[in-house]
């Protein structure tokens, strides 16, 4: 485990500050949910995203629509392509999913969606929003009709959201 050396007090109400250059590394935001677990002497924090128990439903799901359809579709929790290999997505990608909005390229291009992954098509990025809050988003990257993609990618998120709810 890496140490930052980085020494914080705790207030009086038991609360500590992340300093902003950890946030910023780690993509830590306010509002972000928390797992609190101790392991012997030491507290240890983790981001929670309620997709990630989940998981294997959600893939099962998205393998259902691959074994019909003639595209990819990915699942990014937090940073990582859950259904590929938990493969890191690059920064650009991530930072359309940050913006929370449903993102279209109608041209078939080559797309560089994770550090060793790029994907050749049409790409739609639909955002995993409940309760206001970002989950996650679903990458299709295809050569059919776009608005097929857009489509789909609302299907896949309202079966989503059914299962989570």
């Amino acid at each position: 485990m890496n140490k930052s050396g980085i020494i914080r007090k705790i207030d009086e109400l038991g609360r500590i500050v992340l300093p902003k250059e950890l946030r910023k590394t780690l993509n830590i935001h306010a509002g972000d949910d928390f797992q609190i677990t101790i392991d012997n002497e030491k507290i240890i924090l983790e981001k929670y995203s309620i997709l990630d128990s989940y998981e294997n439903i959600l893939i099962s799901i998205i393998n259902c629509f691959l074994s019909v359809k003639k595209y990819n579709i990915y699942l990014v929790i937090k940073n990582r392509i859950i259904n590929f290999n938990n493969e890191i997505i690059t920064n650009i990608i991530l930072n359309i999913i940050l913006e929370i909005k449903i993102y279209i390229n109608d041209k078939v291009e080559k797309n560089i969606i994770g550090n060793n992954l790029c994907d050749i098509g049409k790409m739609v990025i639909y955002p995993i929003v409940i309760n206001s809050d970002l989950l996650g988003s679903l990458i299709i990257i295809g050569k059919d009709d776009i608005n097929e993609l857009i489509d789909d990618c609302k299907l896949i998120y309202n079966i989503i959201k059914k299962v989570i709810l």
